[in-house]
């Protein structure tokens, strides 16, 4: 059952191996986890280390210590195959054909179940439509997806994830470069795509206002290997937010959740 599924990551360190041994480490012991049917934002500044800790829980990057554990499997003995089949990806990473329309991004999301032919069978089509739908982007199916604006395309991307049909998607900087309406929408899909089916999503964001409106939880990353987790309200609350985000003469008001200068 979805509802069981978990991701978890136990005395979890990330960052970079050197040359001769040495290590860059972003973050150290980080006890954690996101369940099905929540959606969780790494929420951080610019520097912080968010698609560094995405990209492990996803093995594109070895963790330096630590274990990551899908369904009690730890990440290590999972093939890609397999993968593919518990996690859709949503990564920052661009799409350079200009010939492929929003429908044919979007069955890409059907690879993982596809036999030797790679011919879409009709269970295949049909993910795909209901994809499509979910989305709202029926009308745009048709359309080469170089031609359509920032937001469409992430709206594509997102409908390929969905169309993969798996317990978990992951999504590095969903919203950045889109404008504002655009960004609300994809907050709210992902919100209502939650909601819908139960999916457990996690996205990288340094969108302040995009994770305390829309995550059931955030973990809190900072530039200098900090950590917290929680509720929105109670990492706002107990001053938490203001200790990750603050700087010399801007701090975040709490009250109207928003950034303000304070010096003279």
């Amino acid at each position: 059952m979805m509802d069981n599924m978990k991701v978890k990551i136990e005395s979890l360190s990330t960052g970079f191996l050197l040359k001769r041994g040495a290590r860059k480490v972003l973050h150290q012991k980080l006890d954690s986890q996101l369940s099905a049917g929540e959606l969780v934002c790494i929420l951080g500044p610019n520097g912080a280390g968010k698609s560094t800790l995405l990209k492990t829980l996803l093995g594109f990057e070895l963790p330096l210590e630590g274990k990551v554990f899908f369904n009690e499997q730890e990440l290590k003995s999972i093939s890609v195959k397999e993968m593919a089949q518990l996690v859709a990806v949503v990564l920052t990473d661009k799409i350079d054909d200009i010939y492929l329309t929003a429908h044919e991004i979007i069955s890409i999301g059907r690879y993982p179940y596809g036999g030797f032919t790679g011919k879409l069978s009709v269970e295949d089509i049909a993910q795909i439509k209901r994809a499509e739908s979910q989305v709202g982007i029926s009308h745009l199916t048709e359309n080469v997806f170089s031609k359509l604006s920032d937001g469409e395309k992430q709206k594509v991307m997102i409908a390929r994830a969905i169309a993969q049909d798996t317990p978990f998607i992951f999504l590095d900087e969903p919203v950045a470069f889109i404008d504002a309406p655009s960004k609300i929408g994809i907050m709210q899909l992902l919100h209502q795509l939650v909601e819908d089916t139960g999916k457990g999503i996690l996205m990288a964001t340094h969108d302040l206002d995009s994770a305390l409106n829309y995550a059931d939880r955030i973990w809190l990353l900072g530039t200098n290997g900090e950590w917290d987790e929680g509720k929105p309200d109670e990492l706002l609350n107990s001053g938490k937010i203001n200790r990750f985000f603050d700087k010399e003469n801007i701090s975040f008001d709490i009250e109207n959740k928003r950034f303000s200068w304070t010096g003279k």
